[in-house]
């Protein structure tokens, strides 16, 4: 089965400024891709070109197996930009205006499902006048209306409180089992190293690091440990620090036992004990170094 997503060794140039050069990586059905860099990076442009908004100086890309651009394959795909714009109307009106955008057709009781499903169910304000939380949910149960096989997803939790973003964390998580491809690019990078399969480093435009996320992070030499039902008390947070993630600590091997029995004793539910990864954002600084001093080694 050919990947839902290609970029072929893909460049674009404005003049003499590079934006992307020689960038190839896949989304395959089923599969989030995280992708990251600092800002000027490249992202949005790809993203761009993936949604057919710009075209490629050089090299190939495809969706769902037709090139970028092609009417059948936008038909298939789910896009939110970083800064949504709203057209005056209520969420409905929203929702049917953009299943007409895709030729799809949307009943009054499949569109409040998608808007449900994203945590929205105020029906009759002008969307003109939500929140800025509100229209990031917005912009998402858009992008998902027509089903569409493949979702390009520009920072679609910066506007969102924490119960927003773990919402968002949890319904990515359900669309990449029910086979849908993901390309996600998120200044959260902790979000992203928890729903990404692969992770694509970009730098100047250029592609620096590229791979399982697993295999990117590498051991460390402490134990991450997650917790349910617990809310941890000053004295808790004092002695073991705050979360790494939600409901996520990490610990040295000595003190698992004791951490455990702590935890315990508060009322904790343990959800699971593994040796913890590399982090991600530790990871994004020193690649980001290595891209400067790329940079510099080829000026």
């Amino acid at each position: 089965m050919s990947p839902a997503l290609v970029f072929e060794r893909i460049s674009k140039h404005y003049g003499g400024t590079r934006a992307l050069e020689d960038v190839s990586f896949t989304v395959e059905e089923g599969e989030i891709l995280g992708l990251v860099g600092p800002n000027g990076a490249g992202k949005t442009t790809a993203m761009q070109i993936a949604t057919g908004f710009l075209l490629a100086s050089r090299g190939s890309g495809s969706l769902m197996g037709r090139r970028f651009g092609d009417a059948a394959a936008r038909r298939q795909l789910g896009f939110v930009p970083d800064a949504p714009v709203f057209f005056s109307g209520n969420a409905l009106d929203a929702m049917h205006f953009a299943a007409q955008l895709s030729d799809a057709a949307v009943t009054r009781e499949e569109a409040e499902r998608v808007l449900a499903r994203v945590g929205l169910r105020e029906l009759q304000r002008d969307v003109r006048r939500f929140s800025r939380g509100m229209q990031q949910r917005l912009a998402l149960a858009l992008a998902l209306v027509h089903q569409p096989k493949v979702l390009i997803l520009d920072e679609p939790a910066s506007a969102l409180d924490p119960e927003g973003v773990l919402e968002v964390r949890q319904l990515l998580k359900q669309l990449r089992t029910e086979g849908t491809a993901i390309l996600l690019s998120s200044h959260q990078l902790s979000e992203v190293a928890l729903v990404s399969d692969r992770i694509a480093f970009l730098h100047e435009g250029r592609l620096l690091r590229y791979g399982r996320l697993s295999d990117l992070l590498g051991p460390t030499e402490q134990m991450e440990i997650v917790l349910g039902s617990f809310v941890p008390d000053v004295e808790f947070l004092r002695e073991w620090g705050e979360e790494s993630a939600p409901g996520m600590w990490r610990v040295a091997p000595g003190e698992t036992r004791r951490f455990l029995e702590t935890a315990w004793t508060r009322g904790a539910v343990l959800v699971s004990v593994m040796p913890a990864r590399g982090d991600l954002t530790e990871l994004f600084l020193e690649w980001t170094r290595d891209g400067i001093r790329s940079e510099g080694a080829h000026a």
